[in-house]
């Protein structure tokens, strides 16, 4: 293999890297709140803002909810149904068409004189898609926490695809909520 093919295939890895979908995870919290109060929770949807039909569907909500109760779970919280709980945690979702602009950059003021129209430029039309959990303080309703990811959910026409993204992106949310009932945000560390 010469020079030119290695050259060429690292450049068609790397603009196929760049243009992979990723999912952005990130959060906030209200430094005041002692969390060690809190001990049960109640999931539910915000059926407000859950108006996309995709992304909102009821199917994506069992999907949501199910993955944050097995969160809540495993962080030493107890679920309540139909009672009082501490915390309640209501999500939604939704999407947005977005246009990525990339350009190979090889565009000099000399390239009329040699090589050129090698400064291509991609477009690419997609869906991102879009999950916010908050967490509120029953008693106040005030929100203690919020987790939020954005990225291409909805990409792939396989169920069982859409349901692994999903589900491996609200684990990815709920990872950041401190560990248990008993600890403090100093403990959790930002991405």
């Amino acid at each position: 293999m010469n020079i030119k093919s290695i050259i060429a295939s690292l450049f068609m890895l790397g603009l196929l890297a760049s243009c992979s979908p990723s999912v952005n995870v990130k959060y906030d919290y209200d430094p005041k709140v002692n969390v060690r109060q809190f001990s049960t929770f109640r999931v539910e949807a915000d059926q407000r803002r859950n108006a996309d039909p995709i992304a909102g569907s009821n199917l994506n909500q069992r999907r949501i909810a199910d993955e944050i109760e097995k969160s809540m779970r495993a962080k030493g919280y107890k679920p309540v149904v139909g009672g009082e709980a501490d915390l309640v945690i209501r999500f939604f979702s939704d999407s947005k068409d977005r246009q990525q602009v990339q350009s190979n950059n090889m565009w000099s003021p000399y390239a009329m004189w040699y090589n050129p129209g090698y400064n291509n430029v991609y477009t690419r039309q997609y869906e991102e898609n879009r999950v916010v959990v908050n967490v509120y303080d029953s008693r106040t309703n005030d929100i203690i926490w919020q987790g939020w990811a954005s990225g291409q959910l909805n990409q792939s026409k396989k169920e069982r695809s859409r349901d692994v993204a999903y589900r491996t992106t609200v684990e990815s949310i709920m990872k950041q909520l401190p560990e248990s009932a008993g600890s403090d945000y100093s403990s959790v560390k930002e991405k």
